[in-house]
């Protein structure tokens, strides 16, 4: 039997190299669509690379190579049967395999589709130009139809025109006051905060007044993100800029080279500045909302902690709204406290709360240094000398203002337009299918009808730009187009929000559910010259994409940088399909099999995926069967969902289904790799023992960098960093399976954890240090290794086999042990039961711990269901039932009187431990033993008869109690009643 290269070993340290920086950058293919829980590409190549090449190859050396004439890869038949977001796919195709992907969600099998569909480049530019030109209703092309509706006025040199940009618009939401008494609209912001920035700028330090003979800072650049200089104001101490402290400065006027003295008020002219030394320095600026008159004004200098309004002359803290806490607001009129849910809940079913636009954006070409002229391309050309005194020049002409009368009556009129012509436009009319993500992010906030998610100027011009793409003849090009568009959608919408920190949005999907936003970001659907989340914008990385595919590249490391080398184009070929992978039937075996499986409940896929599917319906239902119901298929989706009644056990036989049939087509020597997120240990348990059902065994596992750190659900979270790469190959079943006793195979786990953690001490996985969760998992998984080829064949001492969830908890117990450093348990306590070891390390110096704290407690070893039918916590009666209680000996002791007597019935006939050492405590948990003594010794009970039946364990008991005298001393009175005996 050939083995291949992945059996033996994986480049993880250069993969992971390759794969931190590509997972919050990717590829420009792996940018055409949104996709959820995406994978880095580099991290498949090699999968794929080494599953392929035999054993002894240096995958790394082969991971630049160009693979057209690779005998080793070209043509060799792939299967994956979770293509998703189409990784396997492509990568699979660069190396010139016949790859055959399959998905039940037609999002996703349309994302593969126009991925590695082919495309003219010029034929696509074309389209594009064809598009923007194409008439719509109003007579105006699309672009200047689309274009027309972000229009504003510029404050510094548009005043009476509105020939600026919108870039951005920013709205909030009011919640009405529960008190029926008040009923107030309650503006829901958590801050005053619109922009924060701190641009560089040159100045001339020092410079001496010719009148007063002072010396001030001549700032040559102005520092302004609005463009109204009688809307800034200063702080006294630092206004000047970074490390200029409260030096006095003053700016010099572009146009006429006039600076005023900040001593004497006198000017200062400054024509000739080119010989004079000019320094750089950093000057905080943040743009605020007034919340008593919304001016929108600019803070020059530290802000502090409460501020005046330039206008209204009124204080307030800019840090301070009226969200007080995360789904909390106050009413600013009467002062009562509630949740924001609470006030939707008392508006009608239809009725959202309601919202009201406040600041924007602007970009203007002419203070952005733009004259009339263009270039052979068409693009203006940027002059060297200004027309006005300008504010914002050194912004690249951008700037915030608030919503003036003319903006307000803009939208207005989009607004009636949408009305008007709403019933000739595509748009999504369905309602919101009730889901677990759905019906907590939509419909609880009485979105129950996708157009909602929208505001009518989006609605107008989403559905004037989906009707032009949709009179494209061309269907390649048609689904090209459409492709911006569906990029376009997770960038609009009231579930987008601003990052002022980045001066950008935050997509609908920046996690995994629906967020409803208290403070959306609309953006311009077109998109002028600045801004992200536009049409403009992601049609050129549909043409990125394609030309990627033309001319590949990868990453690598030369000096420490990031280096590419490019290849040619993908080759190979391949085969789409859109249904469920339990149903496929094929004519061909495959050479292997690699896939990156769905994770339990972790993501919701076709929840999140209607949210595009109801849009892309619109111009696909009658080309492609699989677009025409409503919504995406749900029933023969692979995932753990409640509200669908879809259960952890449909999760695992929906997997198995798929495992089997991959075993079915499986050649005899092929291989099954895939990758997995361990968010939960039940889901990871599911996932094994599926797999380990359908017939395979686990070969090796390998760690390796996961999903994106800018994911929301990861950022500030302990989270595991790491995949795990699982290799599986085919059981070989000859009818002669050999039985092993389950105490000697933890005595081999045990040895095998040790070796692996002496490699990762080595630096096998690299030289920065791995997180305890991280080093728990890479030894769990290197744990299963072993246990998965004896799959069906432990038994234990009473010749009953071992089933996988027992096997795991045994196996998270002992990693638990041999990584532990809080609360390291005596080397005598080291084959105790998990309960008892979860107990003895958490929880024994404590009557009490925080719902949110269990799983942290547990350390993932036992699910907190497991801890309540042992006896040993039970369910908070305060606090409304956030708390658990643990158990005093006292209390149990009761429980446990019914649980010796029965085990010790018939103690002749039944042992409470077996004589290996590893099964001591299979029967009888020591926590148990113990607590029962502790209760004989409080209840003044003869111990001497007890210890003599717990003989035994004697030793155990001795060290437990040893250990529990110091954690928690009010156990001190029974354990030295205890321990007096067992001494004598």
């Amino acid at each position: 039997m050939t083995k291949r290269a992945i059996e033996e070993s994986f480049p993880i340290v250069e993969i992971n190299r390759l794969a931190v920086p590509e997972r919050n950058a990717f590829k420009p293919i792996y940018q055409m669509h949104k996709w959820f829980a995406r994978r880095a590409s580099c991290v498949f190549r090699a999968i794929l690379l080494a599953s392929m090449k035999p054993i002894g190859t240096d995958i790394m050396e082969e991971f630049y190579k160009d693979h057209t004439n690779d005998p080793d890869t070209n043509n060799v038949k792939i299967l994956d049967p979770f293509m998703g977001g189409g990784t396997t796919v492509v990568e699979a195709l660069r190396l010139g395999c016949h790859v055959t992907g399959i998905d039940l969600n037609p999002v996703a099998w349309f994302i593969v589709k126009t991925e590695v569909e082919p495309v003219d480049i010029d034929r696509l530019m074309d389209a594009f130009k064809r598009l923007e030109e194409r008439k719509t209703n109003s007579g105006k092309s699309v672009k200047e139809e689309l274009l027309s509706h972000y229009k504003t006025e510029c404050p510094c040199c548009e005043a009476g025109r509105e020939g600026a940009d919108i870039i951005y618009t920013f709205w909030v939401k009011s919640a009405i006051c529960t008190n029926p008494n008040c009923k107030q609209e309650v503006p829901l912001f958590s801050n005053y905060t619109i922009a924060q920035k701190a641009p560089t700028i040159r100045y001339l330090p020092d410079y001496e007044c010719r009148y007063c003979g002072k010396r001030f800072d001549m700032d040559i650049e102005p520092a302004s993100l609005i463009a109204e200089k009688t809307l800034t104001t200063y702080n006294l101490k630092d206004a000047s800029g970074e490390l200029r402290s409260h030096k006095r400065w003053a700016l010099r006027d572009n146009m006429t080279h006039r600076a005023i003295c900040p001593w004497c008020s006198a000017e200062n002219v400054q024509a000739k500045i080119k010989s004079l030394k000019k320094e750089k320095k950093k000057v905080p600026l943040t743009v605020l909302l007034c919340p008593h008159c919304y001016t929108v004004w600019q803070y020059r200098g530290t802000l502090p902690e409460d501020v005046s309004c330039p206008i209204c002359k009124k204080d307030y803290n800019p840090n301070k709204g009226n969200v007080t806490e995360k789904g909390s607001f106050v009413c600013q009129s009467c002062g009562t406290k509630d949740k924001i849910i609470n006030s939707i809940r008392k508006l009608p079913q239809e009725q959202l709360l309601p919202t009201r636009p406040y600041a924007l954006e602007g970009y203007c070409l002419k203070c952005a240094g733009y004259g009339d002229e263009k270039d052979l391309f068409n693009n203006m050309i940027k002059t060297k000398k200004l027309s006005h005194s300008c504010n914002i020049n050194k912004n690249n002409g951008k700037f915030f203002k608030r919503i003036n009368p003319s903006d307000l009556k803009r939208y207005q009129d989009a607004e009636k337009r949408w009305e008007k012509e709403r019933e000739a436009l595509p748009y999504p009319r369905q309602e919101v299918p009730i889901g677990e993500k759905t019906k907590s992010g939509l419909i609880a906030h009485h979105y129950r009808y996708w157009h909602q998610m929208f505001n009518p100027r989006q609605l107008l011009c989403l559905s004037t730009l989906l009707k032009a793409i949709g009179e494209e003849e061309d269907q390649v090009l048609k689904e090209m187009l459409l492709s911006g568009f569906f990029n376009t959608l997770n960038n609009m919408s009231d579930f987008t929000s601003y990052i002022w920190q980045r001066d950008c949005t935050r997509q609908v999907f920046a996690r995994h559910d629906f967020a409803s936003k208290n403070t959306p970001c609309e953006s311009s659907i077109w998109g002028a010259e600045m801004g992200m989340g536009s049409f403009s914008t992601y049609y050129n990385s549909v043409i990125e994409a394609k030309q990627f595919i033309n001319k590949t590249w990868d990453y690598y490391k030369n000096d420490g940088e990031n280096k590419k080398i490019e290849n040619d184009g993908i080759k190979g070929d391949k085969d789409l399909h859109c249904f469920s992978s339990s149903n496929l039937t094929e004519a061909k075996k495959f050479n292997h099999v690699i896939t990156d499986p769905p994770y339990a409940g972790n993501v919701n896929y076709s929840e999140l995926a209607d949210f595009f599917y109801v849009w892309l319906r619109l111009l696909l239902s009658k080309t492609y069967s699989h677009f025409s119901p409503d919504v995406t298929p749900k029933v023969e989706e692979i995932i753990v969902n409640p509200t669908r009644g879809k259960t952890a056990k449909d999760y695992k036989e929906g997997l198995t289904k798929v495992w089997r049939k991959c075993y079915e087509y499986l050649e005899y020597e092929g291989l099954m790799v895939f990758t997995f997120h361990h968010a939960e240990g039940s889901a990871w348990e599911s996932l094994l023992e599926s797999v380990c059902n359908a017939g395979f065994f686990i070969e090796a596992v390998y760690p390796i960098h996961g999903e994106s750190e800018s994911s929301l659900h990861l950022m500030d979270k302990q989270s595991i960093s790491y995949d795990l790469i699982h290799v599986c190959k085919k059981r070989q079943d000859n009818g002669d399976i050999k039985k092993r006793s389950w105490a000697g195979v933890r005595h081999e786990i045990r040895t095998r954890a040790r070796e692996e953690i002496n490699r990762i001490e080595a630096g096998r996985y690299g030289s920065e240090k791995l997180l305890p969760a991280d080093i728990n998992i890479i030894l769990i998984g290197k744990c299963l290794e072993l246990y998965s080829k004896h799959y069906g064949s432990i038994i234990d001492h009473n010749g009953d086999v071992v089933p996988l969830q027992e096997a795991l908890v045994s196996i998270r117990m002992m990693v638990e042990q041999l990584i532990n450093t809080q609360h390291p348990l005596p080397s005598e306590l080291e084959h105790i039961d998990p309960i008892s070891y979860v107990y003895l390390t958490c929880l024994c110096d404590r009557k009490e711990i925080q719902s949110d704290e269990v799983h942290k407690a547990t350390r993932g070893i036992l699910e907190i269901d497991a801890m309540m039918k042992a006896g040993v916590i039970r369910k908070g009666r305060a606090k409304r039932g956030r708390t658990y209680e643990v158990k005093q000996p006292e209390e149990r002791y009761k429980e446990l009187q019914v649980l010796f007597k029965k085990d010790t019935k018939n103690f002749h006939q039944l042992k409470l431990f077996p004589e290996m050492e590893e099964e001591r405590f299979d029967n009888v948990a020591l926590v148990d033993v113990i607590h029962y003594l502790m209760g004989l010794a409080n209840a003044s009970e003869n111990l001497t008869l007890w210890l003599n039946e717990f003989r035994q364990v004697i030793p155990q008991v001795r060290v437990a109690l040893e250990y529990l005298k110091i954690r928690n001393r009010t156990f001190q009175e029974p354990i030295n009643k205890i321990l007096s005996l067992i001494e004598v």
